[in-house]
């Protein structure tokens, strides 16, 4: 009977030892395919002029924590001049640009990401008659009263601005654009070139931090390995760690404004589920649950428009339907929330 454990044992080494080797090899032949792609990415922004340092601007920036992601692969200009008149962010109703910079490497190093709604207005087209056909920017003071810019850069980083087109002698559309939101990422590298460090910051109108993240990668494996996150406004914050090991994947610790630890959540692989530990103010577990804590910043809700572009009218007719329907559902869960605190405060 040993000897037939012992056939076994050999067995499942010999074709363990090809596996290991060809996963091994699969690895390496793909980290060889990243390297050359970027370097491909690297050629090609070089013969475009692109170089380190230099303020360029992008569409539909995406933030990244893969390495093989830290090479533009879409287009850079070096003004905005047109980036506003993209066809593309119509589907969506969402202006995305972004200013970046590249290292020396050229790989992504500072980003700053504006991110606007495109609302169509109702809005007297009587102050626009005198206009040629085209494409005009506009401002609105305290009192309502229109001022023209002189082009999109002039709007570019204000939290709000109206766009005026004209085609044919008739103003074809009248848009209000806010700023839903504005996001500062910083990344920083390894010698290897993976990724070190990133750090995000997210900004109301009047450019006060109103979110932080730190993210924290292993030079060898290029994956997470620590991240801090913290809600400016109310003070409360998460540090999360990323064990993958013992079935459990990462741990993240909450705590309020006061520095006292809230939650000890254990998140699991495998089977996938989480374990939140409620803590009392002396660090003891008080009561466990299966759900995840309240999420201390609502990354999903856009910055308040400014006044007087809140009061303007949506042309509804006009307007995208993925924007309306957002739009309504944020009114409803507004509404939601001051009718709770109405039969609380009763």
């Amino acid at each position: 009977m040993k000897g037939v454990e012992d056939d076994m044992k050999n067995l499942v080494k010999i074709c363990l030892i090809p596996f290991l080797l060809w996963v091994g090899t699969f690895h390496c032949v793909l980290a060889e395919v990243n390297i050359n792609n970027q370097q491909q990415m690297i050629q090609k922004l070089k013969a475009q002029g692109i170089v380190p340092d230099n303020v360029y601007f992008q569409h539909d920036f995406l933030n990244f924590l893969n390495n093989k992601y830290s090479v533009p692969e879409k287009e850079l200009f070096s003004s905005l001049v047109n980036l506003e008149t993209k066809p593309k962010m119509y589907k969506m109703a969402i202006q995305n640009i972004a200013q970046v910079k590249l290292n020396k490497n050229y790989q992504y190093n500072d980003v700053w990401q504006r991110k606007r709604n495109i609302i169509e207005i109702l809005y007297p087209t009587d102050s626009f008659q005198s206009l040629a056909d085209g494409v005009y920017f506009y401002t609105l003071d305290e009192h309502k009263q229109l001022h023209k810019q002189a082009s999109f850069k002039e709007v570019f980083e204000l939290p709000c601005y109206l766009r005026i087109e004209k085609k044919h002698g008739i103003v074809v559309s009248i848009q209000k654009r806010p700023l839903s939101t504005i996001n500062h990422y910083h990344y920083d590298y390894w010698q290897n070139h993976n990724l070190k460090n990133l750090k995000i910051e997210l900004y109301d109108n009047d450019h006060n931090i109103i979110y932080s993240s730190e993210v924290f990668f292993d030079e060898d494996t290029g994956l997470m390995t620590k991240a801090i996150r913290k809600n400016i406004k109310s003070g409360n914050s998460v540090i999360e760690s990323y064990i993958r090991q013992d079935g459990i994947y990462a741990i993240d610790d909450y705590f309020d404004n006061q520095g006292i630890k809230t939650n000890h959540v254990i998140r699991y692989e495998k089977p996938k589920h989480i374990e939140n530990q409620i803590l009392n103010k002396n660090g003891k577990v008080v009561k466990t649950k299966k759900y995840e804590p309240e999420e201390i910043f609502d990354s999903q809700k856009d910055l308040d428009e400014p006044y007087p572009y809140n009061k303007l009218i949506m042309n509804v007719q006009k307007s995208n339907a993925l924007l309306t329907d957002t739009m309504f559902e944020q009114s409803i869960g507004d509404n939601t929330i001051t009718i709770l605190a109405a039969i609380v405060d009763l």
